[in-house]
């Protein structure tokens, strides 16, 4: 009789395929938690990643951090059209805007115990009202014996100012002092209304309330002194040169005098004037991505500029 090869027996090979089964099994189940580490921890990126997104789009970017893009060379060569850079908005305190009073805020109990009312409310451009124009930060007594104001701040409580009252307007209301503005510092803030512009604007702090500046060929004197420091010049036919001369002029308390780097082509407080402190969102602190559209392919990210500190 011929001795049966292990090969032929089934018995022999099912228990091989189970033994088989079985390792495999084993592996899977080694390699497992593995896996589900390696998936735990992809999931835990992602929350943190979605809960940065939450902290900058929603508390930081009102209160602590929000980005900007340069649109314009007037900041070069520090800055750079196409620059996308931080700003620190607390640098500065903190300022949130007023809410806006309406009709309906008040109860119509409350309204029907005023023969007439006006109501103020933080404002960005001035306006007429019952003959009494309010600009930002202005100040008018009222006399119109007939009328009663209701001003608002920012939790919506309300008082009454009747005649011979002091009215004063804020578009924003300023709840924490940190650092006052200092000489030096670049900064984003709101434009003032003679700049005709909306979109805010960066620029840097050449002097602070007190300071008495001057411009004579082009140069900037502080308080008799030259300012140091060759200013970067790089033409544009688009862009209008700016004023080389400058009688001295001393910077009002609770503003700032603004100027670009890119002194020649900047348009700033030697055209437009004072910048209110109040105006201002933040201190510009890292270039976090630069992009140079009229390059071509790779070139076009200025990657030696990203993360650099502004000074």
């Amino acid at each position: 009789m011929k001795s049966r090869n292990k090969a032929d027996d089934p018995s022999s090979v099912l228990k091989e395929k189970t033994v088989s089964s079985k390792k495999v099994l084993s592996n899977l189940k080694d390699k497992s938690p593995e896996k589900k580490q390696k998936k735990n921890l992809i999931l835990e990126y992602i929350q943190v990643i979605a809960v940065a997104f939450a902290l900058v789009f929603g508390f930081m970017r009102p209160f602590v951090v929000e980005a900007f893009k340069i649109p314009s060379a007037s900041m070069e060569d520090t800055l750079l059209i196409g620059d996308r850079i931080l700003v620190a908005k607390f640098m500065y305190g903190i300022t949130v805007p007023y809410v806006r009073f309406h009709n309906f805020d008040l109860s119509p109990e409350f309204q029907s115990d005023l023969d007439s009312y006006k109501i103020s409310q933080g404002i960005r451009q001035e306006f007429e009202n019952n003959g009494i124009i309010l600009s930002q930060n202005a100040g008018v007594t009222i006399q119109d014996a007939n009328s009663k104001w209701i001003i608002g701040d920012n939790g919506r409580t309300y008082t009454i100012i009747k005649k011979g009252g002091k009215l004063k307007v804020y578009k924003s209301l300023h709840i924490l002092d940190v650092n006052k503005p200092k000489i030096g510092d670049i900064f984003v803030f709101d434009p003032p209304e003679a700049a005709g512009k909306k979109q805010p604007f960066i620029k840097r702090i050449v002097a602070v309330p007190g300071d008495t500046v001057e411009v004579k060929d082009g140069n900037l004197y502080r308080n008799g002194s030259l300012v140091e420091g060759e200013p970067y010049v790089k033409r544009y036919l688009t862009m209008p040169q700016s004023p080389q001369f400058m009688p001295p002029i001393v910077v009002p308390e609770g503003h700032v005098f603004a100027m670009g780097d890119n002194r020649d082509r900047s348009s700033d407080s030697r055209v437009w004037g004072f910048v209110p402190i109040e105006n201002i969102k933040g201190q510009a602190f890292m270039i976090y991505w630069s992009w140079d559209k009229y390059a071509e392919g790779l070139d076009k990210i200025r990657i030696s500029r990203i993360g650099r500190i502004l000074k």
